[in-house]
Order: structure tokens, then sequence, then C-alpha cells
């Protein structure tokens, strides 16, 4: 059994990929911290956790994302007209490349358009429940439960703390005043783009 049938045993593309589809695609191989690309395609993330941003078609964006393998990242570009940048390896992770002339030739079997069609749905539903309680929490409960639900071995990591009030569509400031109020709690610690949990069952209690 070679790599790419190792990685895809057991997993849903294992009954949709014949041997005319696997010489189509790439296995890559990503080391902790590694920026991934994301070319014409569509990625399955078959080990590892990396994390990502969604936006809209004018770079705005809406959410950091966790994904953790078995998972599809790229699908809402295609199926429901989002951007995604700044994807990160958190740990070493390993995906599978499937071109979009591939996926379009996949999609020609009713199961397979199914399969993906039904990832992007339940991708696009965990969007939109962020963005509903984004909406309805306090800022200082909504950064715990982001914390909590974005978090890699008790830490949440971001790219800035701008980059952050940009994707909670808040001011720098407030921002700042809700970390701080997580801080002086001792819910939270801040490091170098990072929140580390030091109370989970205190944050808990405010989701």
């Amino acid at each position: 059994m070679n790599e790419l049938d190792e990685l895809i045993s057991g997993t849903p593309l294992d009954r949709f990929f014949d041997e005319k589809v696997k010489n189509r695609i790439r296995v890559c191989r990503y080391v902790s911290g590694a920026k991934i690309r994301l070319p014409d395609c569509i990625l399955f993330l078959v080990k590892g956790t990396v994390s990502f941003s969604y936006g809209d078609k004018d770079g705005n964006p809406y959410h950091v994302v966790i994904a953790r393998a078995f998972n599809s990242i790229g699908e809402l570009i295609y199926y429901h007209d989002r951007e995604i940048f700044d994807i990160f390896a958190l740990e070493d992770s390993i995906v599978i490349e499937i071109p979009l002339n591939v996926i379009n030739d996949l999609n020609q079997n009713k199961n397979f358009n199914i399969f993906i069609l039904k990832l992007a749905n339940n991708n696009l539903m965990a969007l939109a429940d962020k963005m509903l309680k984004r909406n309805i929490y306090k800022l200082e409960n909504y950064l715990a439960y982001i914390i909590l639900t974005d978090q890699f071995e008790g830490k949440f990591n971001y790219k800035s703390m701008t980059a952050l009030a940009s994707v909670f569509n808040v001011s720098r400031r407030n921002l700042y005043y809700a970390a701080d109020s997580l801080i002086e709690q001792g819910f939270i610690e801040k490091g170098k783009g990072f929140f580390k949990i030091v109370k989970e069952e205190e944050l808990k209690k405010m989701v």
C-alpha cells in the first residue's frame, strides 16, 4: 500500500479515488508553523491541525478557523463565494491537493457531489454559528467563546490584535479591554500572537 492509499484508507475519499484520480493529485507535508499554499484546488486535511481565515471577496475577514483532520479546506471559495487566506499548520500536517479539474470530474459522481456539498454546508453552518454568536454575545464573552472553540493545545493563536479586531468587527481598543478583563480575572494569559487558557472552566461559564 502506497502513501496515498494509507492516508485515505478509512476516509470517505477511499471510495471515490480510482487509480486515474490518484495519479492527478498531490500529497503535501507541512511542518508546524509552515504556511500552506492553496492553488486552484480543494485541500483535504488528513493529518494534523491547521488554522486559516475566512473572508469575503473584498478581503474582509470573517473568522479565524481551526481545522482538524479529517476536513476540507477551500471548498467554500467555489460553493459559497468566500475567500480563504493565511493558512498555517499548527502542528506537522498532511494535506491532499485535488485540482479543480479533478474535482469537476469527480462531481460527475452523484455521491461525491453530495459528499463535498455536505462538507461545504457543514463548514458554512459552523461559520454562521460563530457569526450569530458574535452578534448576540458581549465582546468579552465572545472572546472567551472563540478562545475555547479555536484553541490548540490550550492556546488560541492570532495574527495580530489589529487583525483579530477586524475579524470581530470591533475596535482594537475594545478588543484590548475585553482581553484585559479576562487576563485580570486570571482566565487567560497573553503571549506574542496567542492567548493561553489558564482557567478553562471559568471561561466555559461565560459561554
